[in-house]
């Protein structure tokens, strides 16, 4: 086997390992985000679905495309004007139950102490098709929901909308991190991946810095790395990002260097 291959056999057997195996996606009824995107695009259910199913190779070939461009052009086009980077963000995100059982798979903590938590500011960096945004809100969060302009940020707000959810939208700006005040409760899922390492070290620093006094943090990253099929992904120094949260105050409650950890800032 050659060995670029090999090293993507590997990187995606650690991945699998710190989160879980993705089977390729088949509709069930309930799936309410799949069937409302299928509303707001104007596509019918069964192309979204067999989309959903074919992310991997869609998104790849999106982003091959894009060759001969820097990394930052082609991360800024492939994120803010594909049509169909969205395909993934729907397939970890089918209905608010699956992320909620997702997440316990990961750590059951999560879901709990964003409940229980008796601040109301919550705050979401990459958002995506806003589902967490939509289980804090039913909690009685004050939310604020930040992802860069595009697809997803359009679908998110009409989605929103629709729900008759009040969410505060942020548009965000990409190379550039700028987190809006303070949170009692941050949330990042899955994001920090797609930064290169000197974003990621800075979104981590503000991310950390955002947390208010007696605050949370929730933060998920895929330390999966660059693969055939992902790859616009960048790789993760996991201990060093959570050595610059550590700098800004905040301690470790559960999964210090690992992919799903929570933080507090005491």
């Amino acid at each position: 086997m050659p060995p670029l291959r090999l090293l993507d056999r590997l990187k995606q057997y650690l991945r699998r390992n710190d989160r879980t195996l993705d089977a390729a996606y088949v509709y069930a009824p309930g799936d309410s985000v799949v069937e409302d995107y299928a509303a707001f695009s104007q596509t019918p259910l069964e192309q979204v679905c067999a989309h959903i199913a074919d992310f991997h190779r869609i998104n790849a070939a999106d982003w091959h495309k894009l060759e001969g461009r820097s990394f930052a052009e082609r991360a800024a086009e492939f994120y803010e004007a594909s049509d169909n980077f969205i395909y993934g963000i729907l397939s970890a995100n089918p209905q608010p139950q699956s992320v909620i059982d997702k997440l316990n798979r990961f750590n059951p903590k999560i879901v709990q102490a964003v409940k229980a938590h008796r601040g109301r500011r919550f705050f979401e960096f990459g958002g995506g098709a806003g589902v967490f945004c939509e289980i804090a809100a039913r909690m009685g969060k004050d939310v604020y929901y930040m992802e860069l302009p595009g697809l997803a940020f359009q679908f998110a707000s009409w989605r929103f909308r629709k729900l008759g959810l009040h969410v505060t939208t942020l548009e965000a700006k990409a190379g550039s991190i700028r987190v809006p005040g303070r949170y009692d409760i941050v949330y990042t899922d899955a994001v920090l991946e797609h930064l290169p390492p000197a974003l990621q070290m800075e979104a981590t620093g503000a991310l950390g810095a955002a947390v208010d006094d007696k605050g949370l943090l929730v933060f998920l990253v895929d330390l999966g790395g660059p693969t055939a099929e992902d790859p616009m992904h960048h790789e993760v120094d996991i201990v060093a990002l959570h050595r610059r949260l550590a700098d800004t105050g905040l301690d470790c409650e559960d999964g210090l260097n690992t992919f799903c950890s929570l933080w507090r800032r005491l």
